[in-house]
C-alpha cells in the first residue's frame, strides 16, 4: 500500500512570535496573578491582534477555558467555587488560542492594507506624486530622491504606476536580497 508523505504545516509559529505571545500575556496580567481575567484578555488582544474582542467573544473564550487545571486558581481566589465561572485564562490556554488565531490570519492582509493606505483614490495603482505625499506623512525623514528611487524599484513595468502586483512583489521579496 502506498503511504502519503508526511506533510508539514505551511505556516508555523516562530520562536520570536511565541515569545511575543508570552510577553503579551505577562504584560496584560494586571496584578501578576498568573492568569488573565476577561478585562486582561481584552488588553492582550488589543496588544497582540490590534482589536478589542466583543463581550461575547471574551465570554466564549473564558468559558472554553473551564478546565480542571483551573480549579486550583478558583479555590485560591474564591470562597464558593460551586457556581462561579472560571477566574481566568492560563498562559498555556492563551498561547493555544493565540496560535490558532495567528495561523488563521491571512499573511497578505497587511500588504493589502498598506497598499490601500497609499491608494486612497481606489485606482488600483500608486503614482509617484501619491507615494511622495504618503511618505511625507509617514516617513518625513526620507528625502524626495530616496522616495523616487524606491518608486522606480517598485514600478517593474516602468509605466509610472505601481500596481498591487508590483507593490506585493516588492514587499514580499525585496528583503531576500539584503545581507
Amino acid at each position: 500500500m502506498h503511504q502519503l508523505p508526511h506533510l508539514k504545516p505551511l505556516r508555523q509559529i516562530t520562536e520570536e512570535k511565541m515569545h511575543q505571545i508570552a510577553e503579551t500575556f505577562h504584560n496584560a496580567d494586571e496584578g501578576k496573578k498568573g492568569f488573565l481575567t476577561g478585562e486582561d484578555l481584552k488588553v492582550a488582544f488589543v496588544s497582540l491582534f490590534g482589536y478589542k474582542p466583543s463581550k461575547s467573544e471574551v465570554e466564549e473564550l473564558m468559558t472554553k477555558n473551564q478546565t480542571k487545571e483551573n480549579q486550583p486558581l478558583r479555590k485560591k481566589f474564591a470562597e464558593d467555587t460551586s457556581n462561579s465561572p472560571p477566574l481566568g485564562m492560563t498562559l498555556d490556554c492563551f498561547i493555544e488560542i493565540a496560535k490558532i488565531k495567528i495561523l488563521a490570519e491571512d499573511p497578505d492582509d497587511e500588504i493589502r492594507q498598506t497598499f490601500l493606505a497609499f491608494d486612497t483614490m481606489c485606482q488600483g495603482f500608486i503614482t509617484l506624486d501619491i507615494a511622495k505625499k504618503v511618505f511625507l506623512q509617514v516617513a518625513p525623514f526620507l528625502d524626495s530622491v530616496t522616495v523616487e528611487k524606491l518608486f522606480r524599484e517598485a514600478d517593474t513595468d516602468r509605466d509610472g504606476r505601481v500596481s498591487y502586483r508590483d507593490f506585493e512583489f516588492i514587499m514580499k521579496y525585496s528583503m531576500e536580497d539584503e545581507p
